[in-house]
C-alpha cells in the first residue's frame, strides 16, 4: 500500500470520529441539561433540604447523647454533611478523575459510565470511612 493511500484510509477514520464526536456531542447537548435540571431539581427542593436538615440535626443530637463535647460532635456533624453533598462528592471526582485516560481506548459511552460510576461509588465509600 502506497503512504498516498495511508493517508486517505487515516483521513477517512478521522472524518468518521468527527462524525461521531458530532454525533456524541449532539446526544449529550439535548439530554445533559434536563438531567442536570433533574438532579439540582432533586437535590435542591424545600423538601430535601427540610429532611437533610432533620438528618443533620438528628446525627448531632446523637453524638451528643453519646457523650461527645460540643466540639467533637460538630466535626463529626460537619464530616456527615460533606459525605452526602452529592453535588460536592461529584465535582471532586470529575475534577480529580483522570479522564483522558480513555481517550484512546475507544471505550464505548456504556462503559465510560460504569467506570464513572464505579469511581463516585469509590469515593463515596472514603467519605463514609473518614
Amino acid at each position: 500500500m502506497t503512504e498516498e493511500r495511508k493517508v486517505e484510509i487515516e483521513m477517512g477514520n478521522d472524518e468518521k470520529d468527527v462524525e461521531e464526536l458530532k454525533e456524541v456531542m449532539n446526544t449529550l447537548k439535548d439530554t445533559v441539561p434536563a438531567l442536570i435540571k433533574g438532579i439540582v431539581d432533586a437535590l435542591y427542593s424545600s423538601q430535601s433540604a427540610e429532611d437533610f436538615g432533620k438528618q443533620v440535626a438528628d446525627f448531632y443530637k446523637s453524638m451528643i447523647e453519646a457523650g461527645m463535647n460540643n466540639e467533637q460532635a460538630f466535626e463529626l456533624t460537619k464530616q456527615f454533611m460533606e459525605s452526602r453533598d452529592i453535588v460536592g462528592i461529584l465535582k471532586k471526582v470529575l475534577s480529580e478523575g483522570n479522564w483522558g485516560k480513555w481517550k484512546n481506548e475507544n471505550v464505548e459511552v456504556e462503559e465510560i459510565a460504569k467506570r464513572v460510576k464505579e469511581e463516585v461509588n469509590e469515593e463515596l465509600k472514603k467519605e463514609k470511612e473518614n
